[in-house]
């Protein structure tokens, strides 16, 4: 009985803060003092300038920076949006990248990798599959043994 009538004192007590005024002659609290502050953003002035075209295999591509191989479309974008400078990917197709990537088949596009690490990345990561293929292979052996 002695820890219901503290919790009803201590719910009174908050509940008497919504009417007992402050030195502002408000309120302590109100109900506004729990909703969240959401800054407004405020419109860019300027509108964002980005270019689009399909590359050869027909993926729309898009950068600040027009391209000199392909005819971009201007495209001119009102407000505060997230812009990434375009990188410049020819690298892959030069030199001893472009033969190190075809010959462990990495997907077109770019890595975090250096290009001299790739191979060994992509042989980590067949060794990886063929462990984790055995143990799939063991427990569904140990598994069909159980039923």
């Amino acid at each position: 009985m002695l820890i219901k009538a503290m919790i009803l004192i201590l719910i009174a007590a908050f509940a008497g803060l919504f009417f007992v005024k402050g030195p502002g002659g408000e309120a302590v609290l109100s109900i506004d003092d729990f909703k969240p502050e959401v800054p407004q953003k405020e419109a860019s002035q300027t509108p964002t300038r980005v270019y689009r075209w399909q590359d050869e295999n027909g993926v729309w591509q898009f950068s600040n920076q027009p391209q000199d191989e392909a005819q971009g479309e201007l495209i001119e974008l009102d407000g505060q949006i997230n812009t990434m400078p375009a990188v410049d990917a020819s690298i892959l197709n030069q030199g001893s990248i472009a033969s190190k990537r075809s010959a462990v088949s990495i997907p077109a596009g770019l890595t975090t990798v250096p290009g001299d690490k790739v191979e060994e990345m992509m042989n980590t990561v067949n060794e990886l599959q063929t462990t984790v293929d055995s143990r799939k292979a063991e427990i569904d052996k140990l598994s069909a043994g159980n039923h």
